[in-house]
């Protein structure tokens, strides 16, 4: 039927792979916040600025660890002196002292942009949902690079100090723990705003800065897992040979090695490298098993190579192991729904020798003993199709049930319920075809079996329309399934319904006649 999608594999990904953003999101929120210090003035950071500029081209000064300390303080205070003290989340009012009313007094004017209530502040913009902080813009700078300045003036601090006393001082692990912190929280928030190539930066002063001495207190970020977030830059950066170092530094290190062998591989497959990328895959997963995204790796893979035994146990283990995924019994589905386009093929061709058959026993309709040879062989491939025919009821039986699976866990999984209806309008194609050959295939033609799978035919047809106007609930305006529709009510001489259909279509406006 015209418009109608083919039934496309899409690769899967784990419901827990979003995790990872989450995790990040979630350091960063929770990370240490440090409230903007009152003592030191706009004015004044300026000149402390201009100082420290100053002392490091002095040759005397700037070979003195000191000048090194003060200047990552300084640029520091610099960095924190508009923003400091703010959090995703922050209350605009109430709840005692922290809310951005009591901290920041009242702002200079407050204005609508979008859905967002934007307090304007000297130097910085707040950005509320529903009394809420959601983000947050610094609009007057001192110096925009400030907190990396602070970060390399720290570590050259460290480079010039000799007798390496300087970095177990507790005022140099206090300055570090600020730092480090802050530079890591900036480069998960150019991450998430997707700037790669400065969150890798940004990230790698983090691993340099995790490196030193730190309180037993400090606990927000370390060492290991900065190298895996710098990973996870980096592939979405793709820089996949920086990435490919960086998990495999994860893996040899024990850090989150069932996901690093997942980016691993899949770097070395945007890479080109696809056999180095199963050959990944197959080897984290004996190691790590019970990492579901290695599963789901192995699934694309045996799916994708048409391997469909092997696809089904990787996708049974998946179950196994995340039970609520809804794309997994929809994989599983399209399998018996793609088996079910090989059995119309075998049956087609059983048909056809089936009639080919009929017309040598025609042919020999003088020789009675090859005459009924003929027709024996003709009836043997009739017998063969018809068991095809049986085969693809049971087929769409386990796909629709599993489709119905997904739905149960996503009521608005569009592509399972548009499935559903593609399985009843196989089965009507399959049905009303086999009738048509049965009055082909035989001399004396048995309208009454013809008839019963016409009307079987009908029937599926008028369930297809069922299951497409289920999903139209969930895609209301999607112009291929409301032609599919168009198409099947037309054949139903339901003029009611295709009327609907067409004046649907029409309230969309022109478009381009060609479909996916």
């Amino acid at each position: 039927m015209n418009n109608l999608r083919k039934l496309k594999f899409n690769k899967l990904k784990s419901t827990k792979m979003k995790k990872l953003t989450t995790i990040i999101i979630f350091i960063f929120f929770s990370g240490i916040m440090f409230a903007q210090e009152t003592g030191p003035t706009w004015e004044g950071l300026i000149k402390q600025k201009e100082k420290s500029d100053a002392d490091i081209t002095n040759p005397k000064k700037s070979s003195n660890p000191k000048t090194w300390i003060k200047r990552a303080d300084t640029y520091f205070n610099i960095h924190t002196f508009v923003l400091g003290g703010l959090y995703k989340g922050m209350p605009a009012k109430g709840n005692g002292f922290q809310n951005a009313e009591f901290i920041f007094k009242k702002p200079g004017k407050i204005m609508k942009e979008g859905n967002y209530e934007v307090w304007v502040y000297n130097r910085k913009k707040l950005y509320f949902t529903n009394g809420v902080l959601d983000h947050w813009e610094q609009t007057e700078f001192i110096d925009k690079d400030a907190l990396k300045k602070s970060a390399e003036a720290l570590l050259k601090a460290i480079e010039l100090d000799s007798k390496g006393n300087l970095k177990n001082k507790s005022t140099t692990k206090d300055l570090n723990e600020m730092v480090k912190n802050s530079i890591i929280n900036s480069a998960i928030t150019k991450y998430t705003a997707k700037d790669y190539d400065n969150a890798y930066k940004l990230m790698n002063y983090g691993y340099k800065l995790c490196q030193l001495p730190k309180h037993p207190s400090d606990t927000s970020y370390n060492l290991k897992q900065i190298q895996y977030f710098e990973g996870v830059i980096a592939y979405n950066a793709k820089k996949y040979d920086l990435a490919k170092k960086h998990f495999e530094q994860s893996i040899k290190e024990n850090y989150q090695p069932g996901i690093s062998y997942h980016y691993l591989a899949d770097s070395y497959a945007a890479s080109g490298d696809s056999t180095t990328s199963i050959a990944k895959i197959k080897e984290g997963f004996e190691k790590y098993p019970d990492e579901e995204q290695l599963i789901i790796d192995l699934i694309n893979y045996y799916m994708l190579r048409n391997e469909q035994d092997k696809a089904v146990e990787y996708i049974d283990l998946a179950i196994q192991k995340n039970a609520d995924n809804p794309s997994y019994y929809s994989a599983k589905a399209a399998i018996f729904d793609n088996k079910t386009d090989e059995i119309a093929k075998i049956y087609d061709k059983n048909m056809e020798e089936a009639y080919e058959m009929k017309k040598k026993a025609f042919q020999n309709r003088n020789n009675s003993k090859l005459k009924a040879e003929y027709q024996k062989k003709r009836d043997g491939f009739v017998s063969k199709a018809l068991e095809q025919v049986n085969l693809m009821d049971e087929n769409i039986a386990k796909a629709e049930k599993l489709y119905n699976q997904s739905l149960e866990l996503n009521p608005d999984f569009f592509n399972a319920a548009y499935n559903i209806g593609r399985l009843y309008l196989k089965r009507n194609e399959l049905k009303a075809k086999h009738a048509d050959w049965l009055l082909k295939v035989y001399i004396n033609k048995d309208f009454k079996k013809s008839e019963k799978f016409e009307n079987a035919a009908k029937e599926d047809l008028k369930t297809a329309a069922q299951k497409f106007e289920n999903a139209l609930k969930i895609k209301p305006e999607d112009r291929d399934l409301l032609k599919v529709l168009k198409r099947i009510y037309f054949k139903l001489h339901e003029k009611e319904n295709e009327q609907r259909i067409i004046d649907k279509l029409n309230s969309l406006g022109a478009e381009s006649e060609s479909i996916d």
